[in-house]
């Protein structure tokens, strides 16, 4: 088992008193929804590199990682290339399940995992070629922020991907799941296109039995 660094981003020493406890709910939350979502989460997070194009030589960052179903489909998009797959994430379960899982590509040095916040990520701008997440934005305690901090890290003329699966995240504000959280599209998508995200834009795939939502926000201009 490789060696791992499992110290938090200094964003969570940062956080005031509020947001902590906004955190703590949220991540609890978080939890009992990405185990809600279990069965059909891996359609969502495989489709989200899908989606994403990636490509051997790029630098991936997936926030919200969970239990790392999207990184390693992400991994195995760039294991045979120059390109990174990066993780951010609040739990430090998750963080030591995915690293688990990801144990070749930390030992290659082609997967590199982080606790901590999208609201102060600790990553240099315009480092990414690619962002994506899923079941995440619906717990960020700061729209606007974490909008911003999206786009600072995202390299320009590239891409951020986002993928849902409404009928299930209907169900799980039905079980109360969502009680800490904002699972409004509509909102979150007017939050990226107010933090300079272009052709934030939403398309329905799959056939009705498998549907599931791909949001694509991007920096600078619109790849034909």
């Amino acid at each position: 088992m490789p060696e791992l660094s499992l110290q938090p981003s200094t964003a969570l020493s940062n956080f005031d008193s509020q947001f902590l406890w906004t955190g703590i709910c949220c991540m609890a939350f978080h939890l009992d929804l990405k185990f809600f979502l279990k069965r059909g989460n891996r359609i969502v997070e495989e489709k989200a590199v899908e989606h994403s194009g990636i490509e051997a030589d790029h630098y991936v960052l997936e926030v919200g990682f969970g239990p790392g179903i999207g990184l390693e489909a992400a991994y195995n998009k760039i294991k045979d290339g120059k390109g990174k797959v990066f993780g951010l994430d609040l739990s430090p379960y998750m963080l030591e399940t995915a690293s688990k899982l990801m144990s070749e590509g930390i030992t290659n040095n082609q997967v590199e995992l982080h606790l901590g916040s999208v609201m102060e990520m600790p990553f240099e701008s315009n480092t990414f070629d690619r962002i994506f997440h899923c079941n995440c934005f619906y717990f960020w305690p700061d729209f606007d922020k974490c909008a911003q901090e999206l786009y600072r890290v995202l390299k320009p003329n590239t891409f951020m991907i986002t993928t849902v699966d409404s009928k299930k995240l209907k169900a799980s504000e039905e079980k109360g799941f969502l009680k800490y959280g904002n699972a409004d599209i509509e909102f979150y998508m007017d939050v990226l296109r107010k933090n300079k995200f272009e052709n934030v834009a939403m398309e329905t795939h799959g056939p009705e039995s498998k549907q599931y939502q791909v949001i694509s926000a991007f920096k600078g201009a619109k790849e034909e």
